[in-house]
């Protein structure tokens, strides 16, 4: 797809840093109950996923090397931002999704609810 200038192409979060990947091809994702445009993403390569897949071995061993301590404070963190940015992440997955929005803050609050356990 091509891109105008003035439009921002999404990029792909690997290993803590946004880049553009490998790849030149981008598509356009839509809103599958209104067709509405939410932006155009770069396409990932297999050499994007070798990528990510080795960033996420060596945060795995970050992650590893972390107290439980430590592991319980990160979590609680990310549930703490889940359950203030509710109406806002519950809005995107109704975008993204196509959902009702009831529905899109529920995928939210069931996450939160992952990680309060997994906390």
């Amino acid at each position: 797809m091509s891109q105008q200038a003035s439009e921002q192409t999404y990029q792909h979060y690997i290993g803590g840093e946004w880049t553009e990947g490998h790849g030149d091809e981008t598509f356009e994702s839509y809103n599958p109950a209104t067709g509405e445009s939410l932006g155009e993403f770069h396409r990932g390569t297999e050499t994007d996923v070798d990528d990510a897949f080795a960033a996420a071995d060596e945060a795995r061993e970050e992650w590893r090397n972390l107290s439980y301590i430590d592991r319980a404070e990160y979590l609680w963190d990310i549930y703490h931002e889940l359950r203030e940015r509710t109406d806002e992440l519950g809005r995107v997955v109704t975008k993204e999704c196509g959902k009702e929005i009831s529905e899109g803050k529920a995928d939210v609050v069931e996450a939160a609810h992952m990680v309060e356990w997994a906390a």
